[in-house]
């Protein structure tokens, strides 16, 4: 896989400048568990941690790395691992606050260009739901698409969605 593939743009080829003088690699963070993490770059499919100077100079754990999130990392090849070094300037952010925090802000997501808001149009359709999570997309930088579902499990889901369903165009045939 290359780095274009994963979303690599001259927006984030400039901000990694400095580290490539260091002879860091970009990677792009495809999972997280737990502080690991697993990451696709020019190197195959790595696991990866962060330095213990990323985590000391981290204000937040907003600050270290989550999907989505460009970094410049030190490969090791040989053992299918690399490390962590700095997390890239981030263009979007899904986040919300972490539970039982204070309000600490938990990434769930960086460097998106769209949120699919997906809402069934059954029984537990809620109108006010969808803007509070069309707040919080847009928020985040990234366009939201909102997909309604269950259309066909609930009798009166156009009436109670606002929607005119629409008409099948008619066949060539």
């Amino acid at each position: 896989m290359n780095l274009a593939e994963l979303g690599w743009s001259p927006v984030f080829e400039a901000h990694f400048e400095p580290f490539e003088r260091r002879g860091l690699s970009p990677a792009r963070v495809v999972r997280e568990e737990r502080l690991t993490y697993e990451i696709c770059g020019e190197h195959e499919a790595m696991t990866a941690v962060i330095s213990g100077k990323l985590r000391f100079e981290a204000a937040s754990a907003a600050d270290l790395p989550a999907v989505g999130d460009w970094v410049a990392v030190e490969p090791r090849p040989a053992e299918g691992r690399a490390t962590i070094h700095a997390v890239l300037p981030r263009h979007s952010v899904f986040a919300r606050r972490a539970a039982g925090t204070g309000g600490a802000q938990q990434v769930a997501a960086a460097n998106i260009d769209h949120v699919f808001l997906v809402s069934g149009l059954d029984g537990d359709f809620n109108p006010r739901r969808i803007e509070r999570y069309l707040t919080v997309a847009w928020n985040s930088g990234a366009a939201p698409v909102v997909v309604l579902n269950k259309a066909d499990l609930e009798s009166h889901a156009d009436a109670d969605a606002g929607v005119t369903p629409a008409r099948p165009a008619p066949s060539s045939r």
